[in-house]
């Protein structure tokens, strides 16, 4: 019914003095019409008077209270619209209804039916739902072989497509233990059959590695290889020059420490071509080359240990006490965790590195990265404003000792500044070992271990800087400007002599020097210990008031405090001819 047609009928039809004139259809569309005005008229007295007073709420109850009585009058008026019986004031809500709530007691009467409860148990993930997971797959790879990769992808069709067709699952590529990549022993490569053409040396060692290399090009493997480990396999040049000119690989970082039959100075000639100014575009894509860094760090082994042990146990007795030896203080678990070239670890590369090898680094700084970097104390450089030492600048030279990140023993930096991760360029830095699992850039091969509070600090020299400059003992050094001339102390130690003959004083006693007053300044001494500081010879090192010979206590095994190993034997042997 529309609303005009309603109120005319309104204006005719409603007469509270007569219901019988009322229909009751009206009736219910009278009770709606008025609430709906009643809901206008408030909406649009509030937008007119936004801030209603007193006054104004006591209206909206007035109406609302009318609007109840005239609802309860129509009710008395005409019960038969709302059924045959009437309708209480609860039921039509205008009254609140009160439900009553059962006591325990008589819940308890009531039998409740058995409720039975199921727990389904939790289903167990397969090897597929595992392996599904892409980032779970993409952290799995790198430590599985490739053998065990196509293995595992042979098991059903879902698995070996999950496996070859997800891309970078063989980015971290490691050949070192691949049996088809070995050469054969020299009795079954002379069975093989030999085609006409008579292959070079080359070529017959580089055969098996080609092969493996065929094998994963059809299989769609190789394009996918972002870093690869040839470590100690038979890599000849030619290899090496495909993997960095060639279309063929998309190699990043490149493996080859302790290679075999590699020929450095062909490998030399193919990383200076490749990093030629005339280069195409986007050309070498290796960026990184691991070479100089040896694949195990193996223990030295000690000094003379048969020596020593026949000498200590005839010079042993079970009065003497044993020398004092100095507990190094326990390192920091910071630096404990930290790479090698982050600590004074000493001589880290070997010192027969071809000196080629440093003009070819400077041609490649910039493109190709390497385990190893120039040394940059002032002697190499040209254009250095610091005055040179020793009056004779060096040729480029990698440096090959680590110095720690405490700097000079005297000014506790460099003269050219030490490399701080993070600051300095990323040229300064060498590649770290292990090679990087889960990535391929440059960047986290050279990331060291980091810590909120520092930087890390890179310092390393090459040999001939820091000779007679550093103690192998206590690992303290000096640099160019602290001590500009270092005194080369010869001392003529045969190869059985473990002390010097003294040249100054007869004195054997040791008196407690100050540290200032130490002459800066390294000495060999003792050949065990190498070249030592000053400090740690006062430490170390006594004077024999029978021989007037200085010794080592460390080293030499049956001494005293007082007397060398020799005549504290010889003198323990005369006591026991007297007796």
């Amino acid at each position: 019914m529309a609303q005009a047609e309603l109120w005319s009928t309104l204006v005719t039809a409603i007469d509270p003095g007569n219901h019988k004139a009322m229909p009751a259809a009206v009736l219910q569309s009278t009770i709606e019409l008025l609430e709906t005005e009643l809901i206008k008229a408030k909406a649009a007295l509030q937008e007119i008077q936004p801030h209603v007073a007193a006054t104004a709420i006591q209206r909206d109850e007035l109406a609302i209270g009318a609007m109840t009585a005239y609802r309860q009058r129509l009710i008395a008026r005409a019960p038969d619209f709302y059924g045959s019986r009437r309708l209480s004031a609860k039921e039509i809500g205008l009254a609140p209804v009160v439900h009553e709530v059962a006591s325990d007691s008589e819940e308890s009467d009531v039998e409740q039916p058995p409720c039975t409860v199921t727990v389904m148990p939790p289903k167990r993930a397969s090897l597929v739902d595992v392996l599904s997971n892409g980032l779970i797959l993409d952290h799995m790879a790198p430590y599985l072989s490739v053998s065990s990769l196509l293995a595992l992808s042979s098991t059903s069709r879902f698995i070996r497509s999950m496996v070859l067709d997800t891309p970078y699952v063989f980015r971290h590529l490691d050949l070192t233990q691949c049996h088809g990549a070995q050469v054969a022993p020299l009795g079954a490569a002379a069975s093989m059959p030999m085609d006409e053409d008579m292959v070079t040396e080359d070529e017959f060692y580089a055969a098996p590695l080609r092969g493996v290399f065929d094998n994963l090009a059809r299989r769609s493997i190789l394009q996918s290889v972002r870093t690869l480990i040839l470590d100690g396999l038979s890599v000849p040049a030619d290899v090496v020059g495909d993997i960095v000119l060639s279309d063929r690989f998309n190699v990043n970082i490149l493996s080859i420490r302790d290679c075999q039959h590699l020929n450095e100075r062909k490998l030399m000639q193919v990383l200076q071509y490749a990093v030629r100014p005339t280069r195409p575009p986007g050309t070498p894509r290796v960026k990184g080359i691991y070479h100089f860094t040896p694949m195990e760090n193996q223990p030295r082994a000690p000094v003379r240990p048969r020596y020593r042990d026949w000498w200590g146990s005839r010079c042993q007795s079970p009065s003497a006490t044993p020398p004092p030896v100095k507990e190094s203080a326990p390192e920091p678990a910071q630096s404990q965790v930290q790479n090698a070239w982050y600590r004074p670890s000493g001589q880290l590369l070997k010192n027969n590195v071809d000196e080629e090898w440093a003009r070819t680094i400077e041609k490649c700084e910039g493109t190709i990265a390497f385990d190893a970097v120039l040394c940059r104390a002032p002697r190499h450089n040209l254009f250095s404003s610091t005055n040179q030492p020793e009056g004779q600048s060096l040729r480029p030279a990698i440096a090959t000792v680590a110095l720690g990140p405490q700097g000079c023993d005297g000014c506790n930096t460099c003269p050219e500044g030490p490399a701080i991760w993070g600051q300095s360029a990323l040229d300064n830095f060498p590649l770290l070992t292990p090679v990087p699992l889960h990535s391929s850039s440059i960047k986290a091969a050279k990331r060291p271990v980091l810590y909120s509070d520092e930087n890390p600090v890179f310092i390393a020299r090459c040999t001939d800087c820091i000779t007679d400059r550093r103690c192998h003992r206590c690992s303290k050094w000096f640099c160019s400007d602290c001590l500009p001339q270092p005194v080369r102390i010869r001392a003529n130690l045969s190869p059985h002599q473990t002390a010097a003959q003294a040249s100054g004083s007869a004195s054997g006693s040791a008196s407690p020097v100050p540290e200032q007053e130490l002459e800066r300044g390294i000495g060999k001494d003792c050949w065990e210990c190498g070249p030592t500081c000053m400090s740690c010879k006062i430490e170390v090192e006594r004077k024999c008031q029978n021989c007037r010979g200085e010794y080592c206590i460390e080293h030499n095994e049956g001494c005293s405090d007082h007397m060398c190993d020799w005549c504290n034997t010889s003198a323990r042997h005369r006591l026991r001819g007297f007796n």
